[in-house]
């Protein structure tokens, strides 16, 4: 079975997470950029509900940070997740391992 690991991690990190995939063994990946506020930041927040308030809140407030997203046979994860979180020990960050049921290519019309 194939996997889709997800790891979410602060922009500055990016390196350690590459270098860790690579270590283990992992030979593609791609990011995800992406701002977010963690739980812990959000809790207190009262927002108007209107778009604007929301968005100018996540603007004001949010980290940057990236996901780092790579397709793996299931027996390569542990491996990789040892190699992540040795690579990340005193960082913040957050690893998704989502299995996949089925994966989709079209080449398109290739002459």
């Amino acid at each position: 079975m194939k996997v889709h690991l997800r790891v979410f991690v602060e922009i500055e990190n990016l390196g350690k997470v590459m270098n860790s995939l690579s270590k283990s063994g992992v030979t593609g990946f791609y990011i995800v950029e992406y701002k977010g506020i963690s739980p812990q930041e959000w809790e207190g927040f009262n927002i108007k509900e209107d778009p604007e308030s929301a968005i100018a809140i996540i603007k004001d407030h949010a980290q940057e940070a990236v996901q780092v997203c790579s397709v793996m046979d299931e027996e390569n994860v542990e491996e990789t997740i040892a190699e992540i979180r040795s690579a990340l020990e005193n960082e913040r960050y957050t690893i998704i391992e989502i299995p996949i049921r089925r994966i989709i290519v079209n080449k398109g019309d290739s002459e």
